[in-house]
């Protein structure tokens, strides 16, 4: 039997990692739910002028505070995605408008149907899931949410964002304890969305939808879920609608970074489009997930470039991940546009921080959450090594991987861990590399942790066997 091994995006990857020095990100804002004509979307065109993603985008990158958008077909027949091929045409025209450095446009699709189960956005896919008969290139059954998260995690880069969340949808996820394949196929969700029928094109239409009680139940059952907006844009208005954004966090405008900061929870919910909030324990950002000694201190600096909107209050949430129980109010302060709290917490214990702000004007803004596990045996935060690299690439020889140290002495330590945490292999060596075998690993999401020098860093991998 062929095996593949895929790590992230490429067939090697190189993990390169700087010290304790924090990433600088900038802020983006803009929208990855919309629908051209591909398939129930441009409902009010009567023209051609807009009925095509590529017009769709070229709109939408005239919008005000429009970095990034993202056009995500409906995908099968009965809502108007008529062949694989019109897919593959939206990728083409995402690519052909897409400026990196100017504007990021970005094609995917919206798997399901309302009344079997839920919409999930997907993304990263070049290829179209479905299951009517010659409208797919990867079959995924109707209503059948475990193959989905299941065929997500077998490619390398696709991800799924939970669309206008009802309390039952995804097989009643929300209501079940927390499913390790799900988890690692789902990074976000809607916060807010739409208004998905609007005309309006003057940016006064803002959303009034709330699935806010849809995070806290994926956050208690213990999902890593970041949350985030989105427009649900049916008619010929990209970006316009509403001033309410997606906001993502990236070190430069490229589709790379922007899709980079999706994937790892980098967003948040804004009302606003042009809200900037900086939420860090330890310099991590939010959508980290965090292993280190000694209490959490929380960090917030908000800012608005647009005078008479200020801050009326910052709430920091916190929660037990998996405990059933939602996360309440830990601190707040009312006026200032900046927070700094200490939790304490006893060793050995886990939470999760998010934030929910108030402008002066009404305007609300919730971040993904930052996880953190205390652990006073940790020297240091994970993604930590300092100023070292190594290499992690397959071996097909071997069916394994190999970690090749070039610059790391002494004795090192790589471990295998699934998205539950548990670790499934484990090998230690003083020698420049470490071979093992993943043969009999199911594909999927895992992470490689590597010790060395009294330090740990981890990064996520993705198996296909």
């Amino acid at each position: 039997m062929k095996h593949k091994y895929s790590l992230g995006l490429a067939v090697f990857l190189c993990l390169i990692f700087t010290g304790i020095k924090a990433q600088t990100y900038n802020y983006y804002f803009g929208n990855i739910h919309a629908h051209s004509s591909y398939s129930d979307g441009n409902k009010d065109s009567v023209t051609s002028l807009m009925t095509k993603p590529i017009q769709d985008f070229n709109y939408a990158k005239n919008a005000l505070h429009c970095d990034f958008y993202g056009i995500s077909e409906h995908n099968h027949l009965a809502a108007g995605m008529q062949s694989p091929a019109n897919y593959h045409q939206g990728i083409t025209d995402a690519n052909s408008v897409n400026i990196d450095g100017s504007f990021v446009a970005m094609y995917g699709m919206e798997w399901g149907v309302i009344s079997g189960g839920g919409h999930v956005i997907v993304y990263g896919s070049d290829s179209l899931f479905g299951w009517d008969a010659s409208d797919y290139d990867i079959y995924v059954a109707k209503n059948d949410y475990a193959s989905l998260w299941q065929k997500i995690n077998s490619r390398p880069g696709v991800f799924a964002y939970l669309a206008h969340p009802q309390t039952t949808d995804y097989d009643s996820l929300f209501m079940k304890a927390r499913n390790a394949i799900a988890d690692s196929a789902i990074i976000g969700m809607a916060g807010r969305s739409g208004p998905a029928f609007s005309t309006d094109s003057t940016y006064t239409n803002p959303s009034t939808s709330n699935y806010i009680a849809r995070y806290n139940d994926a956050l208690k059952q213990g999902y890593h879920v970041g949350i985030g907006l989105d427009h649900d844009t049916h008619n010929s208005v990209f970006a316009r609608q509403t001033p309410g954004r997606l906001v993502v966090l990236a070190p430069s405008l490229t589709r790379a970074n922007i899709l980079d900061g999706i994937r790892k929870m980098r967003f948040y919910c804004s009302d606003d489009w042009n809200m900037k909030v900086d939420f860090s324990i330890s310099t991590q950002p939010m959508g980290s997930i965090m292993t280190q000694s000694g209490f959490p201190t929380i960090s917030v600096t908000v800012s608005d470039p647009d005078v008479a909107e200020s801050v009326a209050s910052i709430k920091v949430y916190y929660g037990i991940p998996g405990s059933g129980t939602a996360a309440t109010v830990l601190t707040s302060n009312t006026g200032l546009a900046s927070l700094t709290y200490t939790h304490t917490i006893p060793n050995n214990t886990s939470y999760y921080y998010y934030l929910q702000i108030t402008q002066t004007d009404g305007d609300k803004i919730w971040t993904s959450p930052i996880w953190y596990n205390r652990n006073d045996n940790a020297s240091i935060s994970t993604n930590e090594i300092v100023k070292k690299e190594f290499l992690v690439y397959p071996n097909p020889a071997t069916k394994n991987v190999t970690v090749d140290f070039k610059m790391l002495r002494g004795k090192k330590e790589v471990e295998l861990i699934d998205y539950a945490g548990k670790v499934l292999l484990k090998q230690e060596s003083n020698n420049n590399k470490i071979n093992f075998s993943v043969e009999n690993i199911s594909s999927g999401n895992y992470f490689v942790r590597v010790t060395c020098e009294g330090k740990t860093s981890s990064e996520k991998i993705i198996i296909q066997n």
